[in-house]
């Protein structure tokens, strides 16, 4: 874990005025261990997810709080805050809109959740590392509680440092998509069927400018190369589950 004095959310939420708030910081082997081992730890029942990175805006755990008396799950608007070949369409699953609203997802870097919610659908899956544990937890909690969305709520956070940051959190992140499927009741071949169509749909190619459609169209394929490892990598697991143990002499 980063030393407290490098976690640059801590240096935001101090330079607000609003003070009624703890902050946990957790180093544990997984995002979502981490998050769980949070939830625990934590005193309060409003209960705020923010990353190491994250930049709260002024008058953010204030408005937070704020919506938490009506609301017991909310989104906020996520930017990217450079100028750079992320900016723009890339980065627009960020943001959910200039209109307050309800959705269907939300991002770790910037959302809320009221302890009663995971008391009834239970915690942050931590068969997922990392990567679409949001979505995960986002499907579950609208069993529960619809998730509100306030634009106002803004955190600034980096969607990538790089080319090959980019690139490499697509591949890891994908490789958990199979087991989303699996949840799903999704076949093998469905996914695998899935993984190729995406991998050879021509729209993931072609755009402008020509340097984001080249990196979207690299994106997809670090996209299906996460996609077709994780689905190796579950039937392996299976494949073992099944092998059965070679007997011993003594058992013979």
């Amino acid at each position: 874990m980063k030393p407290p004095d490098e976690v640059e959310c801590l240096d935001y939420l101090d330079s607000d005025s609003f003070s009624d708030y703890e902050v946990c910081l957790q180093d544990e082997p997984t995002v979502t261990s981490a998050r769980n081992a949070g939830i625990d730890r934590a005193k309060a029942d409003k209960l705020v997810f923010l990353d190491d990175d994250s930049r709260p805006r002024d008058g953010y755990l204030s408005l937070m709080s704020e919506i938490f008396e009506t609301e017991t799950a909310v989104a906020g608007r996520t930017v990217h805050p450079r100028d750079d070949v992320f900016a723009g369409n890339l980065t627009s699953h960020y943001d959910f809109g200039d209109e307050p609203r309800y959705v269907t997802r939300f991002w770790g870097c910037n959302m809320g959740v009221h302890r009663d919610v995971f008391d009834e659908i239970g915690g942050w899956d931590e068969k997922i590392p990392w990567g679409h544990e949001e979505l995960e937890l986002a499907e579950r909690v609208l069993t529960a509680s619809p998730i509100y969305y306030d634009p106002e709520l803004v955190v600034d956070h980096p969607y990538a440092d790089s080319v090959s940051d980019y690139l490499r959190k697509t591949y890891r992140q994908e490789m958990e998509q199979p087991y989303l499927w699996d949840k799903a009741g999704r076949s093998g071949r469905e996914q695998w069927l899935m993984t190729l169509s995406d991998a050879v749909d021509p729209a993931n190619y072609i755009g402008f400018p020509v340097r984001s459609a080249l990196l979207h169209g690299a994106g997809t394929l670090a996209r299906a190369a996460g996609r077709a490892h994780g689905i190796r990598r579950r039937d392996a697991v299976q494949t073992d589950r099944r092998e059965p143990t070679p007997a011993t002499g003594a058992d013979r």
